[in-house]
């Protein structure tokens, strides 16, 4: 069975986040009513076109995860939730790792309990193709081994295995293990790779690679919040209790190097031997593309293009404020 749209209330934890931000605009563009619960640490910036523009199918609710009644006042109307609010990425984990293990795990998955209570069966959970780490060879499946080298993707693999032994048939989650994102976004990120680099080589027309033959897969923001509507609307008997590896294509890291300098000719690139970061992992996208026909559509050239124009356009001006950065908000 599809989920129709008519009038469905979805519920979007994180729904001013760097996915989050996109994902509402496609699905009150595709005729949903979408509840919004966030905590609004990175400020309403990344929804002011909300606030400009009210639309009466939108509900904000300023809250937290880790808080039960925000969560019980946010699932009470819900038909679905997308559950993409976390503390993403290593270094933000890092930095508080109590924090980390909250919300990513103990109220990621409290949250999936409630929303079973509430026999809310489409849950969509926002993982990470990192849970692969590092050390594997050939193209990883969803059956693939595991192996998580941060506490980042050990909160997230935790957070699935206690999301899937919830599942009933009253509770039926989709995971997603998304890849690296790229691209612009209304809450714009620049500790991620392909952003980093290309802010680096807009501005200092120089950029480092360290070691490079890691391998990464790669996904545009926009191609991830596509694929959340796609898993909620899929077939239930397609999508339940189901894990999709999401992303474009994979690249290994000297790669993308020299994609960035043949979209901006003018910066030099450096590769160093030197290398701290060695997760590396090779994914297969074929169960979503099989089984859901969904395939990611943005090409790395359109998310270093889009960030160097808004760069040049001053539509950002400062890409090394601390806003763009995971890790200093917590």
């Amino acid at each position: 069975m599809h989920m129709p749209n008519n009038g469905k209330r979805i519920l979007v934890t994180g729904g001013a986040g760097y996915i989050g931000s996109i994902l509402v605009t496609r699905l009150l563009d595709a005729g949903y009513k979408v509840i919004i619960l966030d905590k609004l640490m990175f400020g309403v910036d990344p929804l002011k076109h909300f606030l400009k523009n009210p639309n009466p199918n939108l509900a904000v609710i300023v809250g937290d995860i880790q808080i039960e009644d925000d969560v019980n006042r946010a699932v009470e109307n819900a038909d679905a939730v997308i559950h993409l609010a976390a503390i993403v990425g290593d270094p933000a984990c890092a930095a508080d790792s109590e924090l980390a293990v909250n919300v990513n795990f103990n109220a990621t998955v409290r949250l999936a309990d409630i929303c079973k209570k509430h026999k809310i069966r489409r849950f969509v959970f926002a993982s990470t193709c990192s849970v692969y780490g590092m050390g594997k060879t050939g193209i990883l499946t969803e059956d693939a081994e595991v192996n998580p080298v941060s506490l980042y993707a050990e909160t997230r693999l935790y957070g699935e295995r206690g999301i899937l032994s919830l599942a009933d048939r009253n509770f039926s989650p989709t995971l997603l293990r998304l890849g690296t994102l790229f691209g612009l976004s209304p809450r714009m990120r620049f500790d991620i790779i392909i952003n980093y680099l290309t802010q680096k080589a807009v501005r200092e027309k120089k950029i480092s690679i360290f070691g490079g033959d890691q391998w990464r897969p790669l996904l545009h923001v926009a191609d991830a919040a596509r694929a959340f509507q796609v898993a909620m609307e899929g077939p239930l008997e397609k999508v339940e209790n189901q894990i999709f590896n999401v992303g474009l294509a994979n690249l290994q890291i000297k790669e993308i190097g020299q994609i960035i300098k043949q979209n901006i000719p003018e910066a030099e690139v450096h590769v160093l031997d030197k290398f701290e970061d060695k997760r590396s992992y090779n994914v297969s996208f074929e169960k979503i593309e099989t089984i859901l026909q969904y395939k990611a559509e943005n090409a790395i050239e359109v998310g270093i293009k889009e960030i160097a124009d808004a760069l040049k356009d001053g539509v950002i001006t400062d890409p090394t404020d601390k806003i763009y950065y995971n890790h200093y908000a917590c």
